[in-house]
């Protein structure tokens, strides 16, 4: 523990503290706080990302959805199938008005590579947008017959189907009886399907995987890997990344309606993900590492020009305190350690010059002070010349001079030591007060009004000494004094465990300038002898108390001014 007491130890240990408090604190700080939180951002985005993506793929899905009611909710293929079963238009006026709408209705839609619909009595007569061709020849010869297969079992629900790598949606078309009297087919191009998801896939340099009810999108859209290998689908939780294995992660969405069931899925290379945080957290280290070296020169130079030189005159202060005078040290140099070696050899070698004459001179000093000291008067020999002169007039009936000078004992009393108490009882306090009210009743006479209002249980209350007289004084000198005369109420009370002390009094109202005088005296300041006494009370009271006692001075609509005291009891 002596050792640990040395200021050239604390300094050794200042300079590891200040280096491995704020190394730690660095670190755990960037290693938690920062690095996590990077991290935490960095999912978020991720899943940020997915959902929009989801979003905007999901909306892609609704529209192809909607443009397959479409052709039965609009009634023109219905109506036109309608008349053609009644015999009122031919076969060939029935595959103009279908070749009409499909044409208006698909060939403008980015997401189709083609739109046909046949009849179920007529299967192979297909009614094509001329913009998909080519891809409907392809559906026809190697899809159609396995389309026309899936009929009976849609009932008035769409479903998605994927046929020798094409993906179709296909929907039966019903009459007003609910009874189906054809197909429609709309070729879905996959690329504009999972157009955003592909495009959030290449920003995380990601893997995608994507399932459209049975169907994976992946190989058609030519952006994901065949299949997640090491996590199963469906132990991926929804918008949670998690750890594929080998550096991998993943996360995945999923989205349903009543015609569709979407699920699609990112694999992420951890490089990808968390690279810049790793790299962080190696730059890091690498900081830390390198402040090493950087420690032990400055634990060198703290050893060479402070702590050395520390305990050199530390030596030679032991020796000066032993009575060895005249001790030098060996220190120079233009440095602050070096002026001050240089001063303490002057200074001790001066020492030993001026030890005699110095000596001698606190000798006579001392005498002076004692001849002073016999010089002054005691107060207590003018407290007891009071006692006598009290006698003398009481033996001779002289009551008013008998009550001066007893008045005139208490402020005495009051204004000498009271045995060195700092603290004393509300009663001893109010001697003082009722005191000091007699003298001042001598001065006004009738202009002055005095009260003292003291609850019983607040007695024995304890507060500063000489805390209620400076109150009256101020009251009287400041208010009823310019007033030429008036009230002075003072109430003590005990709230709790608090003395509340209050004066008030009726004179002169204060001014402007009187009461920022008042509210500086309350804060301790003077102002060059304004209000001392208000003053003293404010600073004896947070000397003693703190913050807990408390002093303020109010004016109210009739112009009283009240000086009010807390003082705690505990």
């Amino acid at each position: 523990m002596r050792l640990l007491g040395k200021i050239r130890v604390q300094l050794v240990a200042i300079v590891l503290i200040c280096y491995l408090v704020p190394a730690a604190v660095l670190g755990l700080y960037m290693g938690g706080a920062v690095l996590g939180d990077l991290q935490s951002k960095t999912e978020a985005a991720l899943a940020a990302g997915l959902d929009y993506s989801m979003m905007l793929t999901e909306e892609n899905l609704q529209k192809l959805v909607g443009l397959a009611r479409d052709a039965t909710y609009d009634g023109e293929l219905t109506d036109a199938a309608a008349q053609r079963d009644a015999g009122e238009i031919p076969d060939s006026e029935f595959l103009r008005r279908g070749r009409n709408y499909i044409e208006r209705k698909y060939s403008r839609e980015s997401l189709l590579t083609f739109a046909a619909c046949f009849a179920l009595d007529n299967p192979d007569l297909l009614l094509v947008n001329r913009a998909g061709l080519d891809a409907a020849a392809e559906y026809q010869r190697t899809a159609h017959e396995r389309v026309k297969a899936l009929g009976g079992s849609l009932d008035t629900q769409c479903r998605f189907v994927r046929l020798d790598g094409q993906i179709y949606l296909v929907r039966n078309l019903m009459n007003l009886r609910m009874k189906p009297y054809g197909m429609l087919v709309l070729g879905i191009d996959p690329a504009q399907l999972t157009a955003p998801l592909s495009a959030l896939a290449r920003e995380w340099d990601a893997r995608l995987d994507i399932r459209l009810d049975d169907v994976s999108l992946d190989d058609a859209t030519g952006t994901g890997s065949g299949g997640i290998e090491s996590v199963a689908w469906n132990d991926l939780p929804d918008g949670q990344i998690v750890s594929a294995g080998a550096g991998q992660y993943a996360i995945a969405r999923a989205g349903a309606s009543r015609d569709y069931a979407l699920r699609a899925a990112l694999v992420i290379g951890r490089a990808r993900l968390y690279g810049e945080l790793d790299a962080f957290r190696m730059l890091l280290g690498g900081l830390l590492a390198l402040l090493a070296p950087v420690l032990a020169v400055i634990a060198w130079y703290v050893y060479r020009r402070i702590t050395r030189p520390m305990a050199i005159l530390e030596d030679a202060s032991r020796r000066i305190e032993a009575g060895e005078l005249g001790v030098t040290v060996p220190m120079r140099g233009d440095d602050e350690m070096g002026r001050l070696g240089k001063a303490f050899s002057n200074m001790s070698l001066r020492l030993q010059e001026l030890i005699d004459k110095t000596y001698k001179e606190e000798i006579a000093l001392r005498d002076a002070r004692i001849q002073a000291m016999q010089s002054r008067i005691n107060p207590h020999f003018i407290n007891n010349a009071l006692e006598t002169i009290n006698w003398q007039a009481r033996m001779e009936d002289s009551k008013a001079i008998s009550a001066m000078v007893e008045s005139l004992s208490v402020l005495l009393n009051a204004g000498m030591s009271r045995n060195n108490k700092q603290v004393i009882t509300l009663r001893e306090e109010l001697e003082t007060a009722k005191a000091y009210f007699y003298f001042v009743g001598l001065r006004f006479g009738d202009r002055l009004a005095s009260r003292i209002d003291a609850a019983p249980e607040a007695m024995e209350a304890r507060l500063p000494a000489l805390t209620i007289q400076p109150l009256i004084e101020n009251a009287v000198e400041h208010g009823v004094a310019p007033a030429g005369g008036g009230g002075i109420d003072l109430r003590c009370a005990l709230r709790g465990e608090v003395l509340a002390l209050e004066v008030t009094n009726t004179g002169r109202a204060p001014s402007a300038e009187d009461r920022r005088r008042i509210d500086a005296a309350l804060k301790g300041d003077s102002e060059g002898g304004a209000h001392l006494g208000l003053s003293n009370i404010s600073t004896r009271l947070k000397l003693i108390y703190g913050g807990r006692a408390s002093i303020r001075c109010d004016i109210d609509d009739s112009g009283r001014t009240r000086m009010t005291l807390e003082i705690p009891q505990d």
